[in-house]
């Protein structure tokens, strides 16, 4: 009889091959999703740092441009529908003035020289406008010279050590409590303006004898509808105070809300 030949069975069976076939179906299927969560997760968390940065750099530009701003001089502007609008003087020198000033057209400031010779040369104080005691908002904004008899122009500069005199082209008519004097040159404005679903700020910037604004420079976009500028302004006995309150929209429709207080000490 002859002896039957066996032959050893080489390859896959067809179910073999499906049973394979389904599980790398199946463990694609939840790699994939693990991988696009992930995906989702890394975009959703480098859209929150960006906007963490967004909100740092507006929070901190404000403040810092706000510690220096004449307390009696930020004011809120809101002529336009659907904007808000904050605008203040930052000083460029200040300090305390010798003697009186009621009714004199010069001027002698205790000044550092550093200040002179820091960002700011002798010369360009030339032109600029001083304050002393000026507790009306608006007559930081006249642009017309000789609008307050607060605020006038500095004609002449004469520096010796410590000390400056300056000539000024109409005579002051008050005295500060502390003779305190503040030297300007600019007006800063912010505005908090809808554009379209959501809201953005802008920031301009301007001369004291300027009538409007230049063109403004978008500091951030994407605000929620309910991002909001509050102002309390200075009074005599006490400080302005502006409330800050600003959403900074996600691409996934959240939000990232921050809230900051700025003080603007009243000196007088």
């Amino acid at each position: 009889m002859p002896r039957a030949i066996k032959h050893k069975q080489l390859g896959f069976t067809l179910v073999e091959l499906v049973m394979v076939i389904i599980l790398l179906g199946v463990v694609g299927t939840f790699s994939s999703r693990f991988i696009s969560d992930n995906v989702i997760l890394y975009q959703t968390s480098v859209n929150q740092n960006e906007r963490l940065n967004d909100a740092r750099f507006v929070l901190n530009r404000m403040s810092k441009e706000l510690d220096s701003a004449i307390a009696f001089s930020v004011t809120a502007v809101s002529n336009i529908p659907g904007q808000m609008c904050i605008q203040f003087v930052p000083f460029t020198a200040a300090g305390q003035y010798i003697n009186n000033v009621g009714g004199q057209s010069s001027i002698e400031l205790i000044m550092d020289p550093m200040t002179r010779s820091g960002s700011r040369a002798v010369t360009t104080f030339i032109g600029l406008r001083i304050s002393v005691l000026t507790t009306n908002a608006d007559d930081f904004y006249i642009t017309t010279e000789n609008a307050s008899d607060s605020i006038a122009t500095i004609s002449t500069y004469t520096a010796s050590g410590s000390q400056a005199t300056l000539d000024l082209d109409e005579p002051l008519d008050r005295d500060s409590a502390v003779s305190r004097y503040f030297i300007a040159e600019n007006k800063v404005q912010y505005c908090l303006r809808s554009s379209g679903d959501a809201m953005e700020l802008s920031r301009s910037e301007a001369s004291l004898t300027d009538s409007v604004y230049p063109l403004s420079v978008l500091m951030v976009d994407n605000l929620s509808t309910n991002s909001s500028m509050t102002l309390t302004t200075a009074t005599q006995f006490s400080n302005a105070i502006l409330e800050l309150s600003f959403g900074f929209l996600l691409r996934d429709g959240s939000e990232i809300k921050f809230e900051h207080q700025v003080v603007m000490t009243n000196v007088p």
